[in-house]
């Protein structure tokens, strides 16, 4: 038994709720652009991959464009809910 459980008068120790695994997919929402050299860095023609800030997972050009659309995409939808959740207020 632990001091805050003794302080606290808990007779046992509290038992870990049984966790279930989940497996959750990343959204692959926060990607950064990787370019071959400094001198093509800001130019989005010249991106060689993308990489995902949350998993670390690495894209091609043409996968990270696709995601990078994606996520834009979902991004005006959820914006323009917003906007009409709000106009109907």
């Amino acid at each position: 038994m632990g001091f805050l459980d003794k302080l606290f008068g808990r007779k046992g120790a509290a038992t870990p709720a049984a966790e279930s695994a989940v497996d959750v997919q990343c959204p692959h929402a926060a990607l950064t652009p990787r370019w071959d050299s400094a001198a093509d860095m800001g130019k989005t023609e010249l991106v060689s991959s993308y990489v995902c800030e949350s998993c670390h997972e690495s894209f091609s050009r043409d996968q990270g464009a696709g995601l990078v659309t994606a996520a834009a995409d979902r991004l005006r939808v959820a914006d323009d809910a917003r906007r009409d959740e709000r106009a109907a207020q």
